[in-house]
């Protein structure tokens, strides 16, 4: 009987645990780090310390909307940078932060989304993490 009660003892240890943790599946990564860097993934140059949140040896480019080039970064004290530049003179913006991270500017608002996460609604996707609209 004891075998019994230690067998089904762990089979609801199982059960929970699977449970419990079945939320957490979603991914919050980005496989776009997971490429090798290439010329253009290098950020072009801002301003003094404008880049002081941003790993800017992670950035990788992801693509352009409507005149906004975008790259996304790690942070230097968050999990995701998105950098977008209209202009490297003065049309620029910088946001940090958990996924999803979200910024606006140029007349835009960009997004960045995590790999299985859904494309937000009525935003066009730049590319597999980035959307704006």
């Amino acid at each position: 009987m004891r075998h019994r009660s230690s067998t089904a003892a762990c089979a609801i240890a199982l059960i929970s645990l699977t449970a419990l943790t079945g939320c957490s599946f979603t991914s919050t990564t980005l496989a776009v780090f997971e490429t090798d860097r290439v010329a253009e993934d290098e950020l072009p140059p801002l301003e003094e310390d404008s880049y002081s949140p941003v790993d800017v040896e992670s950035s990788r480019y992801v693509g352009e909307y409507e005149g906004v080039s975008l790259w996304i970064a790690k942070g230097t004290d968050s999990s995701t940078c998105l950098v977008a530049i209209t202009d490297p003179e003065d049309d620029w913006g910088i946001g940090c932060g958990g996924l999803p991270t979200r910024i606006s500017g140029s007349g835009h608002t960009f997004e960045v989304r995590a790999d299985d996460w859904p494309a937000p609604e009525g935003m066009t996707r730049v590319s597999d993490n980035v959307y704006a609209e």
